[in-house]
């Protein structure tokens, strides 16, 4: 009996009872299925969060305190800091930052919105993939006048307004205790990330401004960009040391360019989808038992079979490997099924939420290979209890 007698006989005696090929196939299918869905969407997600980051430019690095240590206020950085900066030859732009949240009165006065705001300068958008659908951004004049206008998203200027185009409207906003009254001067698509992590809507402003409402003189963070990449640690090591000379400190400043938070990014999220697979993939040992336990049924359904294929010469390596290719192949449609239906799932659940699942091919034979694997394991012992049948006693069994 050659292989592909042995498979054509596996695939009859897997079709012969289809209802019960397919409960026992449940649990690898569901199993893999599993860790096919998860492992797409993650990798989806993960495709997604480095596209955006690659629309930031990978020549960027933001400078900020060491608040692991204590800082004084003549440690601060301040807009003084700012011209350090493009006094480099290296450095292309520069862009000071002030981060806050705030609320925003909606159409109805009772109603508020939640935004991020970043008080900054008109630099930060030849740095930042900001795609203006009116009006215009922060100009030199703005932060020099320390102007009460603000950029924002279209989400925000629909819930305030009912309309994209709000240029030249006045939205009031509040942080915390502290309230005024701002100009639109420019509406801006919203953000793939904000809506991915569920940020609120986004706002710019003058750093000035949002610097006079706080009543500080201080900075919360630096962004530069380089001209060449290859030269950013060498760029980022001399910033660092001039604002540690200049004020006088050492260790009191951290930098991070976006090649580092992608990574990092990238890692906790890799980690995060094999874990979560690895606990998926638990109920493939729950569907080999299942496999396991049908293989013992159908061999004690089968023994006058083996007891007749003895008595004409089958060995009992014939024997347990006919039963052995018979579990593999179970396993194997199994896999199959499985895969479409993490393909499936993988797809419309990563569409729903705005994700494009992205299934590799190494992950599909890998998992081709872990379930035929399965049938080795849990079709192991079944194929050798049957092999160990003795004829005579296989040929009276009734």
């Amino acid at each position: 009996m050659d292989l592909i007698e042995i498979i054509r006989s596996a695939l009859s005696s897997v079709l012969g009872n289809k209802m019960r090929s397919v409960l026992t196939m449940l649990g690898i299918i569901i199993g893999i299925g599993a860790v096919i869905m998860i492992t797409s969407i993650g990798s989806g997600f993960q495709a997604t969060v480095t596209g955006e980051f690659a629309k930031l430019g990978m020549n960027g690095v933001q400078i900020g305190m060491n608040f692991n240590k204590e800082i004084s206020d003549s440690e601060r950085l301040t807009m003084a800091d700012c011209d350090l900066f493009r006094a480099h030859p290296g450095v292309q732009y520069v862009a000071p930052l002030w981060q806050s949240s705030g609320s925003v009165k909606l159409k109805n006065p009772a109603e508020s919105e939640r935004f991020f705001a970043i008080g900054t300068n008109g630099d930060y958008r030849f740095t930042q993939p900001i795609d203006l659908l009116a009006g215009r951004f922060l100009i030199e004049n703005d932060v020099a006048n320390a102007s009460r206008v603000a950029i924002i998203d279209s989400n925000l200027s629909m819930k305030i307004f009912g309309r994209v185009d709000s240029i030249g409207s006045k939205i009031s906003v509040s942080f915390w205790s502290l309230t005024m009254d701002l100009t639109v001067i420019g509406v801006m698509k919203a953000d793939a990330m904000t809506a991915m992590f569920q940020i609120p809507s986004m706002m710019y402003m003058p750093i000035t401004t949002i610097m006079q409402l706080y009543s500080t003189q201080y900075l919360d963070n630096i962004y530069f960009t380089v001209y060449e990449t290859d030269k950013i640690d060498r760029i980022t090591a001399e910033m660092i040391r001039l604002l540690e000379i200049k004020h006088d400190s050492a260790d009191k400043y951290r930098a991070q360019n976006l090649l580092q938070a992608m990574d990092s990014v990238n890692s906790v999220l890799g980690n995060i989808t094999a874990f979560v697979s690895l606990v998926a993939a638990i109920s493939l040992i729950v569907g080999g038992i299942g496999v396991m336990n049908i293989m013992l049924v159908t061999v004690t359904e089968r023994t006058r079979e083996i007891g007749i294929r003895k008595s004409l010469g089958a060995t009992d390596g014939n024997i347990q490997f006919q039963f052995l290719i018979e579990a593999i192949v179970l396993t194997a449609i199994g896999g199959v099924l499985g895969i479409a239906l993490g393909y499936t799932g993988g797809f419309y659940i990563g569409a729903a939420v705005g994700l494009t699942a992205i299934v590799s091919l190494p992950t599909v034979i890998g998992t081709v290979l872990v379930s035929a694997a399965i049938g080795v394991v849990f079709g192991v012992y079944p194929a050798r209890r049957a092999a160990q049948l003795n004829p005579i006693d296989a040929l009276r069994y009734e």
